[in-house]
């Protein structure tokens, strides 16, 4: 074999008797990228990406084989469709490669530039499209304990036989290969050494001190969507001098979706959505948790430029405040607005108060039980509690607990009163029974 010279591996390059390399894809932070041939997989496009190493002796390249091996463990496990496929780490010669899935599309940068060029954008529903397709998939990266670090315009492809979003450039791969770089230096990676993301999209925390967390990646692809919906690089959509985010002055989009970005971008993390999950909630139930840190009014000087159907966004704005608002506590603070639907009375609650509060979650209702008799005072804290839970229920349990949906709280309401019908039901049908045998017993000594 032939000695692979410094520089660009040239058009028919055949690295590890396997991979013939065809074209440079583009070059980054840690090598070049080519497009090659994987001849022992029936000639299938693989992306060859090469880690330009500081140093090149022999023992230095073995350790960082062992190394790399080491960590890229859980990078062999990913398996996700939307995320290529990460297929080996080789040394050729002096020259480290990683193998991964080819993904013929665009990138959503080059479609951004295609489209500023003719003086447009991405539309709302586009970015709305665009989170229901890439948040299950950083969903599934999070639950397998990694965070990609580096999401951006250039690192989503749009996949051009079925026109979904992929993630590219996993940043845990970068890590890696950053952390072997300066281990061929002789020296020890540290988070300094490895800390990765692009100004303006990786938010401060990452960064300034290399914390990263599943609210890293969504406050990159918050930083994302606002880009592709203004046209503007993330410098030129925040103010100088506060440092406070103004891409909603360019806008004129929901209030759902204004609320969705706004949280994804919040400074302090825990503002932000803490899960790819909870966003998907929001976006596919059309309602949006509230918490004490967001108002449900906008503010005036933030709202964008009235549309010309003024009436379908108030309709959109009440469905908002109206629908799942569950899960905020303070069940006693009447400013906290519950849904119309859940109100009413509350069978389960009224039979079973004792029982009922505890997988709603209303624990004054255990006081029913502070005559653990229920003779001495002829159950009056059971009845007292059952008509306060019967009136109150559904309100306090709807501010209590976080549910899934105004469907899913009443299909639990629902529940509790069937089994309290049953169970009362049972209960007078045994007292009739002990009533009549009573009565059939005091009639025979009668006799």
């Amino acid at each position: 074999m032939s000695t692979l010279e410094a520089g660009v591996l040239p058009p028919g390059t055949r690295l590890r008797d396997r991979y013939i390399i065809e074209r440079v894809l583009g070059q980054g932070g840690f090598g070049i990228t080519y497009l090659a041939q994987d001849i022992g997989r029936f000639n299938e496009a693989v992306a060859i990406k090469e880690l330009t190493p500081l140093t090149q002796g022999t023992t230095s390249l073995q350790k960082a084989e062992e190394l790399f091996e080491r960590e890229a463990a859980i990078l062999y496990k990913l398996n996700h469709p939307q995320i290529p496929r990460f297929w080996e780490f080789f040394r050729e010669q002096k020259r480290l490669f990683l193998a991964q899935d080819y993904i013929a599309g665009e990138t959503y940068h080059s479609l951004l530039k295609q489209r500023t060029a003719r003086g447009t954008s991405f539309s709302e529903a586009e970015i709305m499209q665009l989170l229901r397709d890439l948040l299950p998939v950083l969903s599934y990266l999070h639950r397998s304990g990694v965070v990609h670090r580096d999401i951006s315009p250039d690192n989503i492809i749009w996949r051009s036989h079925d026109k979904l979003p992929v993630l590219i450039d996993l940043g845990g791969v970068k890590q890696i290969a950053m952390n072997v770089a300066y281990q061929l230096a002789g020296g020890k990676a540290t988070s300094t050494h490895t800390r990765l993301g692009k100004l303006g999209y990786a938010p401060d925390e990452q960064m300034r001190l290399g914390h990263v967390a599943p609210y890293s990646d969504l406050y990159a692809l918050g930083v994302t969507a606002v880009v592709l919906m203004t046209g503007k690089q993330p410098q030129e959509l925040i103010d100088p001098h506060t440092m406070e985010w103004i891409w909603e002055k360019q806008l004129s989009i929901s209030y759902q979706t204004r609320r969705i970005l706004n949280r994804m971008l919040a400074n302090q993390p825990a503002k932000r959505f803490q899960s790819a999950d909870e966003i998907l909630q929001i976006i596919e139930s059309g309602g949006f948790v509230e918490d004490s840190s967001y108002s449900l009014i906008a503010p005036p000087e933030v709202e964008p430029v009235p549309p010309k159907k003024p009436k379908l966004v108030a309709v959109s704005a009440i469905k908002t405040i109206f629908t799942n608002n569950s899960g905020q506590g303070a069940i006693l603070d009447n400013s906290l607005k519950v849904p119309p639907e859940i109100k009413g009375w509350n069978w389960g609650a009224f039979f079973l108060p004792g029982v009922w509060c505890i997988t709603n979650r209303v624990w004054i209702g255990l006081l029913a039980w502070t005559d653990p008799t229920l003779i001495m005072s002829l159950a009056l804290p059971w009845l007292i509690m059952g008509v306060i839970l019967g009136v109150k229920g559904n309100e306090w349990a709807w501010k209590s607990r976080k549910w899934e949906s105004i469907a899913a709280f009443r299909a639990h309401q629902r529940a509790w009163a069937i089994v309290s019908f049953i169970l009362i039901g049972l209960l007078l049908f045994c007292l009739l029974w002990i009533g009549l045998i009573v009565f059939v017993w005091l009639g025979s000594i009668g006799r």
